[in-house]
């Protein structure tokens, strides 16, 4: 994926969520900086993020066991929930057939037909809006 971040960033991003400097986050450090690279966990998936995550067992998350795990995301640098957000215009959490069209149209033509197609392809689970799942699928499939 274009623009991820190198090793070095991700350390000064994880350093600024370790508030008491540590070298290692806490479940609450973990939860402010898995919102901030664009997913919104609970308090139950943080953890089971820390069990998954902690290799050590030692209650906290350091660098490279964080870093091990952000190699392993779809958008770790939040730029395909960001370009999400924007195209769900009105904010609802889903992108409807309105905002798709404006998001193909962009200054070219589109056809219903075309628009249908590419709605049904993406709208994986049928129910009439893509969700941010359903989108990212578009960029991540090799």
């Amino acid at each position: 994926m274009a623009n991820q971040w190198t090793k070095e960033e991700w350390r000064a991003k994880f350093n600024n969520f370790d508030s008491d400097h540590s070298g290692c986050i806490c479940m609450r450090e973990c939860k402010r900086l898995l919102q901030y690279v664009g997913l919104n966990p609970t308090d139950d998936e943080i953890q089971e993020f820390m069990k998954q995550v902690d290799k050590n067992n030692d209650d906290e998350v350091d660098f490279e066991e964080f870093y091990e795990y952000v190699k392993t995301l779809q958008d770790p640098t939040g730029e395909l929930r960001a370009a999400f957000e924007l195209y769900d215009t009105n904010k609802d959490g889903f992108i409807d057939k309105q905002e798709l069209r404006a998001i193909l149209q962009n200054g070219a033509e589109c056809s219903e037909e075309e628009l249908e197609d590419l709605f049904k392809l993406v709208d994986e689970n049928g129910d009439g809006k893509i969700g941010y799942e359903e989108f990212i699928t578009l960029f991540t499939q090799t």
